[in-house]
């Protein structure tokens, strides 16, 4: 999702992934963002390569060219999440940093799964994970002790979340 916004601002994101038309809904998250207090944080600098199986380069985004990948966080941008998680109550993590089936790639989200299990066992954190890829990149670093919850309905959980009603929330209150 970051690389939407990234492109959205007019960076170069070279050959990195993102998903195409949605212009709009990046405007209506930006501005619930500015209507409802919210801080949007966004990369600042990224960790690129040229394929998935080469070494990665720590940039900023302005840095970015046509051939370079965006597959992790760069240590700055990684340092502010730290930041962001250590003076919060709660956190809801959807979505891993980066690329984290590759070792090179996985220093973003290895990191954050590692500071909000830290700060949860701590007893200075409510942490809860949702998505099949959050929680296998939780699980391959060893951390699904260290969260308050942790759901593998990654879309549902955020419906659930929204306040929409789930079928099979609904068809279970239905048969009571």
């Amino acid at each position: 999702m970051a690389n939407n916004f990234i492109k959205n601002k007019g960076y170069n994101i070279g050959k990195s992934l993102f998903e195409k038309n949605k212009e709009t809904l990046l405007k209506d998250i930006t501005e619930k963002c500015k209507t409802n207090n919210c801080n949007l944080v966004l990369p600042e600098d990224v960790i690129v390569a040229k394929n998935y199986k080469s070494k990665g380069e720590p940039k900023t985004l302005d840095k970015i060219n046509d051939a370079d990948m965006i597959l992790d966080l760069g240590e700055k941008t990684l340092k502010k999440i730290y930041e962001i998680i250590d003076t919060s109550k709660t956190i809801l993590w959807n979505g891993p940093a980066g690329y984290f089936e590759v070792k090179e790639f996985s220093y973003g989200s290895n990191g954050i799964a590692k500071k909000i299990s830290e700060n949860t066992k701590n007893k200075s954190l409510i942490s809860i994970a949702g998505g099949g890829d959050t929680v296998a990149a939780i699980n391959k670093f060893g951390r699904s002790e260290g969260f308050t919850y942790i759901s593998t309905a990654g879309g549902a959980f955020l419906e659930l979340l929204e306040g929409k009603i789930l079928p099979g929330i609904k068809a279970l209150e239905t048969n009571e």
